[in-house]
């Protein structure tokens, strides 16, 4: 609900990261299915996330970021089958995906039709490692937008306290699970030519895939 002001009431929700609330995670998961907008823990930083196949919803999120509508998206998804669902996976993504993920890499497809084409006919997804954005995007059976919680060009967020800082009053709900280790942003590899390209450098190095690949 928006006020004259303009701000949303945000839901501040603190979350055990060892040992999440699953009820909880699965009202939050019901709310992101919704469109509604939401700061929660990935296996790098606090990621912003909604439901990636909702374009009101998405499009709210690069107004909050102030980010370029011309840059991707990534999604976090529960499996390969929900890959599959939207984005054209081939036999290399398939490798890659049972090799490093859940995990930071994230991994440029072609799209399906049944995804959205907001910006570009890409699909950027991974598994996450997080078990709380995991149980999100298992127990919405959406992919997830997972952008980096943070205004575009400014450094990740790695605090509960620095995401609510920034974010009380611009989203609906905010999973404070403290500090996160402080980790890259995830790799990101494009499969969408026959040779891997490399787009960012992260916690898996790209040696290490193409050594793997050959």
């Amino acid at each position: 609900r928006r006020g004259r002001d303009n701000l949303v009431k945000t839901k501040i929700v603190k979350i055990d990261p060892k040992n999440p609330d699953l009820r909880i995670l699965e009202e939050v998961a019901e709310e992101l299915k919704k469109g509604k907008l939401v700061v929660y823990p990935t296996e790098t930083c606090y990621g912003l996330g909604t439901n990636a196949l909702n374009v009101r919803a998405v499009r709210k999120i690069y107004e909050i970021k102030r980010r370029p509508l011309k840059s991707n998206l990534t999604v976090i998804v529960d499996s390969l089958e929900t890959a599959k669902k939207y984005g054209k996976i081939g036999k290399l993504a398939e490798k890659l995906v049972k090799k490093f993920m859940p995990g930071p890499l994230t991994l440029i497809v072609d799209k399906k039709k049944n995804f959205p084409k907001l910006t570009n006919l890409a699909f950027a997804f991974r598994i996450s490692s997080n078990p709380i954005a995991n149980y999100l995007a298992k127990f919405s059976k959406v992919p997830i937008v997972a952008t980096s919680a943070n205004p575009h060009g400014k450094p990740s967020i790695y605090s509960g306290k620095k995401a609510i800082q920034e974010f009380e009053g611009k989203v609906d709900i905010i999973l404070d699970s403290g500090k996160l280790r402080k980790t890259k942003p995830s790799t990101i590899v494009d499969l969408r030519n026959k040779k891997p390209k490399l787009i960012r450098e992260g916690p898996i190095d790209f040696r290490r895939i193409l050594e793997f690949l050959d």
